[in-house]
């Protein structure tokens, strides 16, 4: 059947937002936005209790137009120590703030949250008393390996609040396979509802430089906070064995902060890497783009990833790129754009960066970055989008 796509009022609710991270989410509600829909934004971001002042007690959203699209932002003071309360706390606020949005414009035709932890829960709160339809799109990584990580993320005493909103929601999109399987789990009945969209990406900003790359030295380049989900310890130990079995020069540049620096910057000591591996501190996007045209290649151990944008934003900059086996890497990751090793497998990852190096200029980064611009191309993917929206509201 052949659907009209018609002008949409779509309100965003993400779970987070930049500039605190989630520039993915802004990058496709524009591209809804260049679709000629009407997109307004309700952010709700999580802020430290230290900063909480009584006024707070009497806010209400603050508007700001964000590259056209209509941004309704507020601030919520997360209780320490005490996550789910918070987690709960955070969800009447927001759909609090969606009253007051409704005051000022009205209600949308439909909402998109993004991720079911927990901005789909609110989304179905507003459709149980509104019965505004709404979409779920789910990007966190938790959801897909049973490691002591993701259950201490992901905990069971979540599950009664995120079943009904999967059950409610119009549709369920996820931003690569391997977060299907979990939500199924927890939700049997999404099963039918489920569908496959990848994030998007920005190849007007992550593109192809002129910099002439050295010859005498290889330079890597890795970006993610660092905590122990993104693996950084097992690439130091990587990068350990590749200097102790073999000449070539190499060095690693390692973009962002988090609560595991301490502990790396100990390993790098450890392991004599001080003059290999150079920790940038937390980048901004022109910095990463910076870092991404000096390098010759990226490489991520991820210990479980829904997607991981990273990788093609480095692809779009005609880097080959390494990833392991846990989780969406392996919908992206091909012999054309890079390998995908072995978690947890610093051996393993040592070889792939070896070969790679070795093998390099048999990657063509023109190739490369043309497979991001057809499959990530973010005018498809809203459109994509597009019709599945007018479709809900059609029907």
């Amino acid at each position: 059947m052949l659907i009209k796509i018609q002008f949409m009022k779509i309100l965003v609710i993400p779970s987070w937002y930049p500039p605190n991270s989630g520039y993915f989410f802004q990058e496709l509600n524009i591209a809804l936005l260049h679709e000629k829909n009407n997109v307004d934004v309700l952010v709700n971001t999580i802020t430290s209790f230290k900063s909480f002042k009584f006024t707070a007690l009497f806010k209400k959203n603050i508007y700001h137009n964000e590259f056209g699209l209509n941004v309704y932002r507020s601030k919520f003071y997360n209780i320490p120590k005490l996550n789910f309360l918070s987690s709960r706390l955070w969800i009447r606020d927001t759909y609090k703030r969606y009253l007051e949005y409704v005051k000022k414009n009205g209600h949308p035709d439909i909402i998109h949250a993004h991720s079911s932890i927990w901005a789909g829960v609110v989304a179905s709160e507003i459709n149980k008393q509104f019965s505004i339809p709404f979409v779920i799109t789910e990007h966190r990584s938790r959801f897909i390996y049973n490691t002591a990580e993701a259950k201490k993320m992901l905990p069971e005493k979540y599950f009664p609040l995120l079943k009904p909103a999967l059950q409610k929601a119009s549709l369920v999109t996820c931003v690569s396979p391997a977060l299907k399987n979990k939500l199924v789990d927890i939700a049997d009945s999404v099963k039918n509802k489920i569908t496959i969209i990848p994030n998007t990406v920005n190849t007007d900003d992550f593109k192809l430089t002129s910099i002439e790359k050295p010859k005498d030295i290889f330079n890597w380049f890795s970006l993610g906070k660092l905590n122990p989900v993104k693996g950084f310890d097992i690439l130091l130990e990587a990068v350990s064995l590749i200097r102790k079995n073999s000449d070539k020069k190499i060095i690693l540049r390692i973009g962002g902060d988090g609560p595991e620096y301490k502990n790396l910057n100990q390993l790098r000591k450890q392991l004599n890497l001080e003059k290999t591996v150079f920790f940038t501190g937390k980048l901004t996007k022109d910095e990463v783009i910076k870092e991404m045209h000096l390098a010759h290649a990226f490489v991520l151990p991820s210990r479980f990833e829904a997607f991981g944008v990273v990788y093609i934003e480095a692809m779009a900059c005609g880097l080959p790129v390494i990833g392991t086996d846990a989780g969406g890497q392996s919908s992206i990751i091909n012999k054309d754009n890079g390998y995908i090793t072995e978690s947890e497998n610093p051996n393993k990852l040592a070889s792939a960066m070896s070969e790679m190096m070795e093998n390099y200029h048999s990657f063509n980064k023109d190739e490369i970055r043309h497979s991001v611009i057809r499959k990530y191309n973010k005018s498809n993917i809203a459109k994509e989008y597009c019709r599945h929206f007018s479709k809900i509201i059609n029907e």
